[in-house]
């Protein structure tokens, strides 16, 4: 299997077709075969690169994922950037991976060429502290709807999924958490057999969400580069609310709406968010 050494961390990635590259960063509980739908074509003009992060399939890493941290992914992928030599590089990352891309993209300009953020799970956004209660009673003052949402992913999808992949109800974990973040019970049973197993095979990169997520607000406004923000139509309200944030906060950004989708718009609705991607990353050099 290809991998690359970076600082000690071995990643998988696969890398086809050639042109200007595109780098997709994918989000929890999945890996580099979330991105299987947009392979096929995005490679035809482009090189395209898909990796599994430090702690996902099929990566041997032993550890309890306190270092899967926004930061130290972001230096992973600046590290498989410059060892494939693609950079500089369209990136496009989904959920904690687009947190993660929009880091890499803040810190290191001269990597990224134009951004994708689709479902970007960048909290921080929203507020810096999510057990603050103080920060928290701020938000449902501000957005009481956002506030309620977000409360109850939290409530009925977090904490509950984290004691359980504690207690190994591995499966019962990864449907907390995909019924969460899809913000519709049963969303996991639903899926076909294939996306479940690649979730359940990636059940804990659900502990990321354990790690202290990097305040943001003033980081964003150091992306400089053209960025196409997308949500799905039927996602989470606290998530979408999120994508408007990071739209509006950033200097050259334009927002998508995948329709008849939720918090995995390139896997439910790949046909449309593959066209509305390519047709960016065509308009945005």
């Amino acid at each position: 299997m290809p991998s690359v050494d970076v600082n000690g961390v071995a990643l998988y990635y696969e890398d086809s077709g050639s042109g200007q590259p595109i780098v997709f960063s994918h989000g929890i509980p999945t890996d580099y075969r979330a991105w299987s739908a947009q392979t096929g074509p995005f490679s035809k003009t482009r090189r395209v690169v898909t990796y599994s992060r430090r702690y996902a399939y099929p990566n041997k890493r032993e550890g309890d994922v306190t270092d899967s941290t926004v930061g130290n992914n972001a230096e992973d992928l600046r590290g498989l950037i410059e060892k494939l030599g693609a950079g500089p590089v369209d990136l496009i990352g989904h959920s904690y991976g687009g947190f993660i891309a929009a880091q890499l993209a803040a810190d290191h300009p001269e990597l990224v060429r134009s951004l994708v953020l689709v479902e970007p799970a960048i909290s921080t956004l929203l507020v810096e502290d999510e057990r603050s209660r103080g920060q928290m009673l701020s938000l449902l003052i501000r957005s009481p709807s956002v506030a309620i949402s977000a409360r109850d992913f939290q409530l009925k999808s977090l904490y509950p999924s984290l004691m359980a992949l504690d207690a190994g109800e591995t499966a019962k974990a990864v449907g907390l958490n995909v019924d969460g973040v899809q913000g519709a019970p049963g969303s996991f049973a639903a899926m076909p057999a294939s996306q479940r197993q690649m979730m359940l095979d990636n059940a804990k990169t659900i502990a990321e969400l354990r790690t202290k997520f990097p305040p943001f607000k003033a980081q964003i406004r150091k992306i400089t580069c053209n960025t196409l923000v997308i949500n799905g139509e039927e996602s989470a309200l606290w998530l979408r609310r999120i994508g408007k944030l990071a739209a509006t906060s950033l200097p050259h950004a334009w927002f998508a709406i995948i329709s008849k989708s939720r918090h995995f718009p390139h896997i439910e609705n790949a046909p449309e968010f593959n066209e509305r991607v390519l047709n960016f990353l065509s308009t945005s050099s």
